[in-house]
């Protein structure tokens, strides 16, 4: 795993086995989060072309509705036109946290993603897409 970028509130890292993204959040959000930590993952996407992308939100302890529009609607839709194709998005236990993930939903038209409540079954399913 190559680390490109790590602090307390976002990791970004490319696997260069997989050939893909992977991203962990943790612990508090915003909308003002989420939007910079987005554009984060947008330019080391462009560092690191790829077409798959490990989202884990397992840590999220808040919730991010502000945000939830411009995340699932625009957010999604750029890392699409950066060549992004399948992301696997895991859940907080969190109720409020996973339901900001479930209103950004909502508005993704492109790539294709999919929820999951664990990050081994989120692996298995995103190393299976071609």
């Amino acid at each position: 795993m190559e680390h490109l970028y790590d602090t307390s509130p976002l990791s970004i890292s490319y696997d260069p086995m997989h050939k893909w993204l992977y991203v962990e959040w943790k612990g508090m959000h915003n909308a003002d989060s989420a939007k910079t930590g987005g554009e984060l993952v947008l330019s080391y996407l462009d560092a690191r072309p790829c077409s798959k992308m490990l989202n884990d939100n397992s840590l999220v302890t808040s919730d991010w509705e502000a945000g939830a529009r411009w995340v699932g609607d625009q957010y999604y839709a750029m890392l699409a036109d950066r060549g992004m194709r399948y992301v696997a998005w895991v859940c907080p236990p969190h109720w409020s946290a996973r339901k900001s993930m479930e209103t950004a939903m909502h508005f993704v038209t492109k790539p294709t993603v999919i929820l999951f409540d664990d990050l081994a079954t989120a692996y298995a399913w995103l190393q299976r897409q071609q």
